[in-house]
């Protein structure tokens, strides 16, 4: 008998940033600019690879404060470039073990002076210690992330 997958509510969250939909959508689509932004306020991203197509690779690790490494490991489902992206993700703990599934839809859409990103993340979990903690801290992280989003396009805008 199958065993009933266990899930959270889906994350919601947006901004708006003053840098056209391109610029907006470029710092999701290599890995020199995911490497600046892509984890909340107090881990840096040593490493990532961003193949933009679809079935293309979109890993990402997040490194903590005290070395521990988190994987975001997946693939480029949907792509239609500045305007939507979506990535299938697995989260894998320090030890490589999956955590969780995070099905993440990012809508680029135009705001007066500027462009809106919605970013919808549907989660289906693999552990049930780690991971339903791990993503009742995700709102908080996903806005430090797009915080950290927020100063890569300052910076790419010049």
């Amino acid at each position: 008998m199958a065993q009933k997958a266990e899930t959270a509510e889906p994350l919601r969250i947006s901004r708006v940033y003053p840098v056209p939909r391109a610029l907006a959508f470029e710092a999701w689509s290599t890995a020199e600019h995911v490497k600046q932004w892509f984890a909340p306020a107090v881990f840096t991203v040593p490493e990532a690879t961003v193949d933009m197509r679809i079935g293309g690779t979109f890993d990402v690790c997040m490194r903590g404060p005290d070395g521990t490494e988190h994987w975001s490991r997946g693939s480029v489902a949907e792509l239609v470039p500045d305007e939507r992206l979506v990535l299938d993700l697995r989260a894998e703990g320090g030890d490589g073990k999956l955590l969780f599934n995070a099905w993440t839809e990012v809508n680029f859409s135009d705001e007066a002076g500027g462009t809106r990103i919605d970013v919808v993340q549907t989660y289906v979990f693999a552990d049930m210690t780690l991971a339903p903690m791990m993503v009742q801290g995700a709102p908080m992280g996903w806005s430090q992330t797009l915080d950290k989003l927020g100063e890569e396009l300052a910076r790419m805008a010049g």
